[in-house]
């Protein structure tokens, strides 16, 4: 799975050079699809990276890659989120830490354990 996610990011990197490269950037699908290869660069570098780390004893492989899977996107979400903000001129500090608050209570809320009804 590692493996995989490595070379979906040099894939998508090379579409982001790619259109960087021949795309005329007054084109709206031309930033529309940098900023989808550029977010979905980033989500699998950050599967990459997750899958990379030790393996726990407590969840299983699969467990692990869905984990990996979901914070890669929920990364890539965050990166395409800020660049289509920035893309639009709507990108201040509030509305940054607006986008990186909301992914990251939406990470406590996803991976807090069921509480104990003892």
């Amino acid at each position: 799975m590692a493996r995989n996610a490595a070379l979906a990011s040099l894939l998508c990197l090379a579409v982001a050079a790619l259109i960087l490269l021949t795309l005329d950037p007054e084109q709206p699908l031309a930033v529309a699809a940098f900023i989808a290869a550029v977010g979905g660069a980033a989500a699998a570098f950050a599967a990459w990276l997750q899958l990379r780390a030790a393996p726990t004893r407590r969840r299983g492989a699969g467990a692990r890659d869905a984990i990996a899977g979901r914070r890669g996107l929920e990364v890539g979400a965050v990166v395409a989120l800020l660049l289509w903000l920035r893309a639009v001129d709507g990108l201040s500090l509030i509305t940054a830490a607006f986008v990186i608050l909301t992914f990251v209570a939406t990470e406590f809320v996803l991976t807090a354990g069921p509480n104990s009804s003892r």
